[in-house]
């Protein structure tokens, strides 16, 4: 697998180095894998740093510490999706460390949305070059935190007002909401699911940021709609002409992206970095114990 970099046939690089050639395997396939690094939560944190500007964190999940989470999807497989995607600012960039890994079952998939994209019919392509909106309910916690994490004017629960939801909401003319009297939102978000292939692109050591380069004529499918809702509400998907995305549209384009689906089979100290933006990730079943598994997200832009 070449998207592998192995600390055994990499000795003599320092860190940079590495992580150079980590970004330089994004820019060519969209992830990457690092193996045999003597990794940490602490190290993974710092690495975090070298690829991301600006973290984002899911209001749904547990921290780890200040830069990570904790992954807890259930048992049942999950299915390919983006990070975050049903939100107005999925991340660029996602990335897990698995700390304790399972002997068997819970393997990652991965699958490149550019490849998906070309591989699909040109009835497939037109059907999911159009917007999609996504609706659903989110409790009282779950919008008010997602609010805590983007606006800098409050910093708890407790401190958020409609105002502060207003102005979260006017900051992206795709979305809307409305609060319920018992105080979940009714929320919708217009996306594209197929989205322009950005380069990333070194910026220099140390800086550890992505940068965005032109735009080409590639697409990726690149959405969370075959993903999971095991921390919220499933959501409603529809067209732009109000037409509900169909279950045989859904079951065909997933049928197809298994075609194009890679595993990893994850080993202790493992760490994945992924181009959100491109490539979709998921997980297959997990048939061990649960307490076999520790696995951790640190995701940004």
């Amino acid at each position: 697998m070449t998207n592998i970099i192995l600390a055994t046939t990499n000795t003599a690089l320092n860190e940079l180095e590495v992580v150079n050639q980590a970004k330089q395997k994004l820019n060519d396939n969209g992830w990457v894998l690092l193996r045999g690094f003597d990794a940490s939560l602490p190290k993974f944190s710092e690495l975090l740093k070298h690829f991301c500007h600006e973290l984002t964190f899911d209001p749904a999940r547990e921290f780890a510490d200040k830069s990570s989470q904790k992954v807890n999807a259930g048992i049942d497989a999950v299915g390919l999706h983006i990070e975050n995607g049903n939100t107005p600012f999925p991340p660029n960039l996602v990335a897990f460390y698995s700390e304790k890994s399972a002997k068997q079952g819970s393997q990652t998939t991965l699958c490149d949305g550019a490849e998906l994209f070309q591989n699909m019919s040109a009835q497939l392509q037109q059907a999911w070059q159009q917007t999609v909106t996504v609706s659903r309910r989110l409790p009282s916690h779950l919008w008010r935190q997602y609010v805590v994490n983007q606006h800098p004017e409050v910093n708890c629960l407790a401190e958020v007002t409609e105002k502060h939801l207003a102005d979260f909401i006017a900051i992206n003319q795709d979305q809307r909401g409305k609060i319920n009297p018992d105080d979940s939102l009714d929320y919708a978000l217009d996306i594209q699911p197929c989205l322009p292939i950005k380069g990333l692109a070194n910026e220099g050591a140390g800086k550890g940021a992505f940068k965005a380069e032109s735009q080409t004529e590639q697409f990726a499918f690149a959405n969370a709609l075959l993903g999971p809702s095991f921390n919220y509400e499933k959501p409603n998907y529809s067209f732009a002409n109000g037409q509900p995305v169909s279950e045989a549209l859904m079951k065909q384009t997933a049928e197809l992206a298994e075609k194009y689906t890679q595993e990893i089979q994850w080993q202790d100290g493992d760490i994945v970095v992924i181009n959100n933006k491109r490539v979709l990730h998921g997980r297959r079943a997990i048939t061990g114990n649960l307490s076999d598994r520790a696995l951790f997200i640190g995701m940004g832009y």
